[in-house]
């Protein structure tokens, strides 16, 4: 049998091994700009030109061109960027990808911190 000291030792231990790992994420929240929302695909595209090589080779589409696409009232929505577009919302799109991952591993944290606190519950999580 484990002595009752022990137990709360190692369950003291573990929560401030949680806070540590949720205080570094949260402190990694701060250097995250801006975020943007949708996704960006790059298409190679046929033109209207019917003698063009485009055509009748797949390989000599024209492009890449940046597209942005996201849902909007549960439209997808597509829009052809300029350069600067889309290096900026690429830029956007990975902060909003960084944060997602981060308040995801913050979220599993809590889940394991509220397994200690709440270890005599009869419900868990």
């Amino acid at each position: 049998m484990v002595p009752k000291g022990f137990a709360m030792d190692k369950k003291a231990e573990r929560l401030r091994l949680y806070k540590k790992q949720y205080r570094k994420l949260a402190k990694s929240l701060s250097d995250i700009g801006f975020i943007w929302h949708g996704n960006l695909q790059r298409r190679r595209l046929p033109c209207s030109n019917t003698n063009c090589a485009c055509k009748t080779d797949p390989k000599s589409k024209h492009g890449p061109y940046p597209y942005w696409t996201t849902k909007i009232n549960q439209k997808t929505v597509t829009k052809l960027l300029t350069a600067e577009e889309a290096d900026l919302y690429e830029e956007w799109i990975q902060n909003r990808r960084k944060l997602q991952t981060i308040l995801r591993k913050m979220n599993q944290i809590s889940k394991k911190a509220a397994s200690v606190i709440l270890i005599n519950r009869k419900h868990s999580f």
